[in-house]
C-alpha cells in the first residue's frame, strides 16, 4: 500500500533530483538533453496524477486547488520560455533555472498546503492508500506508454513554438 501523501512527496523529490542533475550537466550536452527528456516526462506524469487523481479527491479544498492549477499554468509558461531559449543564448541557463525554481516552489507549497489537505477533508488511511495506489498505477502506465512518451515530446515541441 502507498499513502497518497508519500507518493506526492516522493515524486516531488524525483523532480527535485532531476532538476539538480539537469543544472549540473553541461549546457548543450547529450547528457543534459537526456536528463531534460526524463524531467519533462516525470513533470508531465506529475501534473497528470495531481490534476486527474489527487486534486479531485480534495475537491473540498477548492481555493487551494485553484491556486495549484494556476501554479501549473505558471510552470508550463516558464517551461515554454526555457524551451524557446537556444543553448547558445546568454539567457539559456537563467531561463532553465527559473523553470526549476517555480517547479520546486510549487512542490514546496503543495507539500505545505495540501499534503495533508486542510479540514474539512479528512481522508482515512484506506482512502489514502487507495488514492496513492491509483496515482502509482497511473505513473507506471504513463512511464510505460509509447504514446505518452511521444505526447511529452510533442508537447515540448509545441511549447517551444508558442509565441512569447
Amino acid at each position: 500500500m502507498s499513502n497518497a501523501y508519500d507518493v506526492l512527496r516522493d515524486h516531488h523529490n524525483v523532480l527535485r533530483g532531476l532538476g539538480g542533475r539537469f543544472k549540473a550537466a553541461p549546457v548543450g550536452s547529450v547528457e543534459r538533453q537526456a536528463i531534460l527528456d526524463e524531467l519533462l516526462r516525470e513533470f508531465t506524469i506529475h501534473m497528470r496524477i495531481e490534476d486527474d487523481i489527487y486534486y479531485p479527491a480534495l475537491a473540498a479544498a477548492s481555493r487551494l486547488i485553484a491556486i495549484a492549477h494556476a501554479e501549473h499554468r505558471q510552470i508550463y509558461d516558464q517551461l515554454a520560455v526555457a524551451l524557446r531559449t537556444p543553448a547558445h543564448s546568454p539567457r539559456h541557463v537563467d531561463e532553465w533555472n527559473s523553470f526549476l525554481i517555480v517547479l520546486e516552489a510549487h512542490a514546496d507549497e503543495e507539500e505545505r498546503d495540501l499534503v495533508p489537505p486542510p479540514a474539512p477533508i479528512d481522508l482515512t488511511d484506506a482512502e489514502l492508500d487507495e488514492l496513492g495506489n491509483r496515482m502509482l498505477a497511473e505513473m507506471e502506465r504513463q512511464r510505460n506508454s509509447r504514446f505518452e512518451q511521444l505526447h511529452v515530446k510533442a508537447r515540448a515541441k509545441f511549447l517551444a513554438l508558442m509565441p512569447g
